[in-house]
């Protein structure tokens, strides 16, 4: 019986002129593991997983590897990417002829004591502690420099920082990175840092190449590089914020061109991407629709949740008689409420009808006498 393939940390100790590899495995779901001791120019760490058949295609991991890399990501397997900094790997992990499953790479840093430090965090109006937004509303960016290198240092050193952006679309159905590694790629902008210090961007717009954009689900990355030579180029660190689309819904069973003689039933409301902190619902209110107004809450339709994705749904809308005391106009109202926009209710979808209950008998009254 074959043994079953073990998540792990690979540290590449970067010495002159080669390199030196450990891999360190991974045993459980979280913990803590300890690296070898930081030899020569510095080293790379980069987080292997395979397929977690269990809860096939992902499972999830939250590791720290000494003080240096942390993660919490999702995981999947496939080959391994063989080319690091210029360095070409085996492609079978240990050099083994089994080829079995292979390892995916999730995440890299790059230490080392001549090396710049940097911090990159990302956050928006949301303040899940895994940084996302919605796919309309902006995020900001801070970035942290230290030990660059001055211009004309006769001890030398790195001078230069290159902060880069890239993207990753999301699968539909799993909202994870695609498994085959499609719907990824970088943006044709960078910036270039050449001093120490803090900066910040505080409107920042996804632009993940959708053709809808509100309708984008993916997630961007910035990550903060240094070259190791003419032909390397090491991530120092890099934040990622997921990117969710915007909700849309329509109310259903109601006719706004057919008057209605009592109060409608079989009505509903679908909704699809609904933001995973969310809470919608429907209102009512007499005369026609006036954004902005205030209604009475169809306690059948409230739907919230607190969770990791979009959700879709669909609301059913009972009209308490109470809510159409009298006959006339009325209109219904899809609202959410999300982090966004300090957490205002925001219109999704609207529908008016009439109700005329009254109704009219036309006929004669006769007698007839002998």
């Amino acid at each position: 019986m074959p043994a079953r393939a073990t998540d792990f940390v690979r540290q590449i100790q970067l010495l002159e002129p080669g390199w030196v590899v450990y891999d360190i495995p991974v045993s459980g779901k979280t913990g803590e593991i300890l690296s070898k001791p930081l030899e020569g120019e510095g080293a790379i760490f980069q987080l292997y997983a395979y397929q977690d058949e269990t809860y096939d295609p992902f499972s999830l991991l939250d590791l720290n590897a000494g003080d240096e890399v942390h993660v919490n990501v999702s995981l999947d397997s496939h080959l391994v990417d063989a080319d690091l900094l210029g360095i070409h790997l085996d492609g079978i992990l240990g050099g083994s002829e089994d080829t079995g499953p292979m390892p995916r790479r999730l995440d890299e840093i790059t230490v080392g004591t001549h090396l710049p430090t940097a911090s990159v965090t990302l956050g928006s109006e949301d303040p899940c502690p895994t940084p996302r937004t919605r796919a309309d509303r902006p995020y900001r960016m801070q970035l942290s420099i230290r030990n660059l290198a001055a211009p004309g240092d006769p001890r030398g050193g790195i001078m230069r920082l290159t902060l880069e952006r890239d993207f990753k679309f999301y699968h539909p159905d799993l909202h994870v990175p695609y498994p085959d590694g499609s719907g990824q790629g970088s943006y044709d902008q960078a910036w270039e840092f050449t001093r120490n210090g803090d900066f910040e961007d505080p409107t920042i717009y996804q632009a993940l190449p959708a053709a809808r954009p509100t309708k984008a689900c993916g997630e961007e990355t910035f990550a903060a590089c240094v070259q190791l030579g003419e032909d390397r180029e090491a991530v120092i660190t890099s934040s990622k914020i997921q990117v969710w689309p915007v909700c849309d819904g329509i109310i259903e069973g109601i006719d706004p061109t057919h008057p209605y003689h009592a109060i409608p039933s079989e009505v509903r409301a679908v909704c699809h991407d609904l933001y995973p902190d969310s809470q919608t619902y429907v209102q009512i209110y007499p005369g026609s629709e006036i954004l902005g107004t205030v209604g009475r809450v169809v306690a059948s339709s409230v739907i919230s949740y607190n969770t990791y994705a979009p959700q879709d749904a669909v609301l059913p809308i009972e009209i308490d008689p109470a809510d159409v005391e009298s006959d006339g106009r009325y209109t219904l109202e899809l609202l959410t409420v999300t982090p966004f926009d300090g957490r205002r209710p925001e219109r999704v979808a609207h529908i008016t009808f009439d109700l005329d209950r009254t109704i009219e008998v036309r006929g004669t009254l006769s007698t007839s006498e002998k």
